[in-house]
């Protein structure tokens, strides 16, 4: 597997002095890290390709940053977001962190606290793009399925016997175990149980019944 580029922490916050002071401890343990005063710039300067996470405080003024899930994923971000508040602003981080984010911190807050936050949301990112690339890597096996292996793989994952799916799609059993084996074939899967969880991964099953 290809590794990943050094991470890199993102940081929005309109206190010039705690944006210095968070870049330095950061960098003090060897993080990259780039600050910003609002959202508007972090998104100009993020780079899909660099694991990451983001600090954000939500209180910044001119703006309402309690959206900033639907606004990353607007633009196609999934990176794990850090919550930096004042005492005030818990309830709005805790509706932050409904809305997807990963943590909030208060401040005044403990540096080795914070530390420990962002190291955990990096392993998360790294996480979550391992997840994405294996079902990328799913779907494109699913592609190399005929739409009768297709429909061969959603009575599979719901459970029919060879039988069942035969009476369903009007097919041999004989036809339709070798429909079976080419898919199990296609798309590498050596057991049932791990077709299910392929499967699973790839939401099959809400992708079919929405058709």
């Amino acid at each position: 597997m290809t590794p990943y580029p050094a991470p890199q922490v993102y940081v929005v916050d309109d206190d010039p002095a705690l944006r210095d002071s968070l870049r330095c401890l950061l960098e003090s343990v060897g993080l990259r890290a780039l600050v910003f005063a609002d959202t508007d710039a972090f998104l100009a300067a993020y780079q899909p390709d660099r694991p990451g996470c983001l600090l954000l405080d939500v209180h910044i003024p001119g703006r309402n940053d309690l959206n900033v899930q639907q606004r990353l994923h607007g633009h196609g971000i999934d990176v794990p977001v850090i919550i930096v508040t004042s005492h005030g602003d818990v309830a709005m981080a805790v509706t932050a962190m409904k809305q997807g984010a990963l943590d909030f911190i208060e401040k005044p807050f403990n540096e080795q606290l914070l530390l420990d936050c962002v190291h955990h949301a990096l392993a998360e990112d790294v996480v979550r793009r391992r997840t994405r690339a294996r079902r990328r890597e799913l779907l494109r096996r699913l592609d190399t399925l005929t739409p009768r292996e297709q429909d061969v793989l959603r009575r599979v994952v719901e459970g029919l016997s060879n039988r069942e799916i035969a009476e369903v799609l009007s097919l041999s059993r004989k036809t339709v175990e070798v429909h079976r084996a080419k898919v199990m074939q296609k798309m590498e899967a050596d057991t049932l149980s791990q077709l299910i969880r392929m499967a699973m991964a790839i939401g099959i099953l809400k992708v079919y019944d929405e058709a």
